[in-house]
């Protein structure tokens, strides 16, 4: 069973290390322990997307092979919405990678 609280939770402590990218963070053991072996996408955007509107998480985006750059909001959150986002080498996490951030650690 999927645990809301606990995937926001994991997310924040996840985004404490560095800038995280999001299909690492698919990956980590911490969003495995909270979503179980059903992780789905939709809960870990959801969870994204309320932190940012929150102002617990920053969403930066750039070519991976770059430094990224804070995005705003409007930016972020149509980021969080491409699938495609969370998966390594897909088309779309080859143009632009994303990386979250715990405002607690790094805010720009």
């Amino acid at each position: 069973m999927i645990d809301p609280m606990g995937i926001r939770q994991a997310i924040l402590e996840l985004g404490l290390e560095d800038l995280i990218p999001l299909p690492e963070m698919v990956t980590s053991q911490e969003i495995r322990s909270a979503c179980g072996e059903d992780i789905s996408i939709g809960p870990l955007r959801t969870a994204l997307i309320c932190l940012l509107r929150e102002d617990r998480i920053q969403i930066w985006s750039g070519h991976w092979s770059q430094d990224p750059q804070v995005v705003d909001s409007a930016v972020a959150e149509s980021l969080l919405l491409i699938d495609e986002q969370y998966i390594f080498n897909s088309s779309s996490d080859r143009r632009i990678r994303v990386y979250y951030a715990n405002v607690d650690n790094i805010r720009a």
